[in-house]
């Protein structure tokens, strides 16, 4: 399961009114800030079949999900460079062997689901893993603790995320490098799942709506994981 908890001083309060964010963790901070994480615009991307409606509002996702750890930290900007400051993103993914909670395991031997398509006949309400939400710092960053998502027929490893400001609600996808990947899928609880289908490349949505957000990925100090981040400016409101 992933481990470890947040901590450190680096963050400030946010705007989000009644509600308080927690610190990031020196390592999310640091690699925010750090020249090698790129700004990209916000590529408006497909929400997915397997949204909810109100996710918890949390930083730690995995519940009872086994997986290789990840902290995630975005940082989110309007068009003009200047930081979110008053803001919630909503992020969802699939666990190590491609479920995403409350739909059931995927059918490798059925075509890719769809909004429309999407199996729920054995819908759990109850179950809420790899689900969550948190309110962005002054800064306009977010940080959260999850798992390295696994693969499911049609899609590339991803994360969904949606940013919710006053002006209205962005959707896109998060990915993230193969050869991270790779060395992933090949270890534990993953490789039970072999045959991975689809890559970035192959990926359908991957390079809809604009540059994909592929992640930049480090090996994390505090855990047996990764830390991953990016930098996203948030499209224009029109």
């Amino acid at each position: 399961m992933a481990s470890g908890t947040a901590g450190g001083a680096a963050g400030r309060r946010g705007t989000l009114v009644g509600v308080t964010t927690e610190p990031l963790s020196p390592e999310v901070a640091e690699l925010l800030a750090g020249t090698t994480v790129v700004c990209r615009q916000w590529a408006e991307q497909m929400e997915g079949p397997y949204r909810r409606g109100d996710q918890p509002r949390r930083r730690d996702l995995v519940e009872d999900r086994e997986g290789v750890a990840l902290r995630l930290g975005l940082q989110l900007a309007d068009a003009d460079g200047a930081p979110l400051t008053a803001g919630e993103i909503e992020v969802w993914h699939c666990d190590a062997l491609g479920r995403y909670s409350g739909y059931p395991p995927p059918d490798d031997a059925a075509p890719p689901a769809t909004e429309a398509s999407a199996p729920r006949t054995e819908y759990l309400p109850d179950q809420t893993f790899l689900r969550g939400r948190q309110p962005v710092d002054a800064d306009g960053r977010v940080e959260l603790l999850t798992i390295y998502p696994g693969w499911y027929p049609g899609r590339t490893v991803h994360v969904h995320l949606m940013a919710h400001r006053a002006a209205g609600t962005a959707t896109t996808q998060l990915y993230f490098p193969e050869d991270v990947t790779d060395r992933v899928l090949a270890g534990p609880p993953y490789r039970e799942r072999p045959g991975r289908d689809t890559t970035n490349a192959t990926d359908t949505i991957f390079g809809t709506g604009g540059e994909p957000a592929v992640l930049e990925v480090r090996p994390s100090l505090g855990d047996v994981g990764y830390v991953a981040a990016a930098r996203l400016h948030l499209p224009p409101v029109r």
